[in-house]
């Protein structure tokens, strides 16, 4: 069962937001590109590394983008998710359709990404993708666990 519209969009615009910016970082932000802003901001903080090693820590970085990114975006369709169904399992229920929504929108940048001359799809880049959103999921889901099985304090009244 669905809860109104209404009352449920404003859980939905965080996502949009971040497909937006997915989107950009798609249409954008090739290797290449990235590469360069991340060389200048390097010199500019006076950081040396030969090209050997900048190439490593820029793959990384690039690869740690996927995880962060898709990750965020999962935990976003998580919360969107959970505020608009109202059914008996709805965690699991919420987790599945957050990460199925997480891995179509990461095949779909791939597959994007072929089309594009200076961009690679890449099934491994789906699959960090994938990890990134279980990742964040089940992380998110220990820490609302572990908040849930604490202990209420009582607040001491005040006086006026």
């Amino acid at each position: 069962m669905l809860r109104p519209f209404h009352r449920t969009f404003p859980y939905w615009i965080p996502v949009l937001l971040w497909l937006a910016v997915i989107a950009l970082e798609s249409f954008r932000l090739s290797s290449a590109v990235t590469g360069s802003y991340l060389w200048e901001l390097l010199g500019w903080l006076h950081l040396r590394m030969s090209p050997d090693t900048f190439a490593r820590f820029h793959h990384l970085l690039r690869k740690g983008g996927h995880v962060t990114g898709y990750g965020i975006l999962c935990l976003l369709l998580f919360r969107a998710w959970f505020h608009t169904l109202s059914a008996r399992g709805l965690k699991l229920r919420c987790a599945i359709l957050a990460l199925s929504m997480t891995l179509l929108t990461a095949m779909l940048d791939e597959w994007h990404q072929t089309f594009d001359p200076s961009r690679t799809g890449s099934i491994r880049d789906v699959g960090l993708d994938l990890t990134g959103g279980i990742l964040f999921l089940l992380v998110a889901l220990f820490v609302f666990r572990l908040w849930r099985a604490s202990p209420l304090r009582e607040l001491d009244t005040v006086s006026v």
